[in-house]
């Protein structure tokens, strides 16, 4: 089996690569909307959607981060 120690550091460095790969390809499509040839009313509505769409999933998974939390700490209550 693996070892705790291992397994957690391995989960801690996918996420930080899951962040740095995020933020970056966020980045890269923020400068498309920027370069691209589209009059700028388009690029603003673009970077508008863009900008609203990231929110929704940030408050999408921020909601299942804090239910997760909540249902451990339940269990950590209820396990002597």
């Amino acid at each position: 089996m693996v070892e705790a120690g291992t397994a957690a550091q391995l989960s801690r460095m996918s996420i930080q690569l899951t962040e740095v790969f995020t933020i970056a390809g966020v980045g890269l499509l923020y400068l498309t909307i920027l370069i691209s040839a589209a009059p700028n009313d388009i690029k603003l509505l673009w970077a508008s959607a863009l900008s609203l769409a990231l929110a929704v999933i940030f408050l999408i998974v921020w909601t299942l981060a804090r239910d997760f939390v909540k249902q451990r700490e339940a269990q950590k209550k209820t396990q002597p």
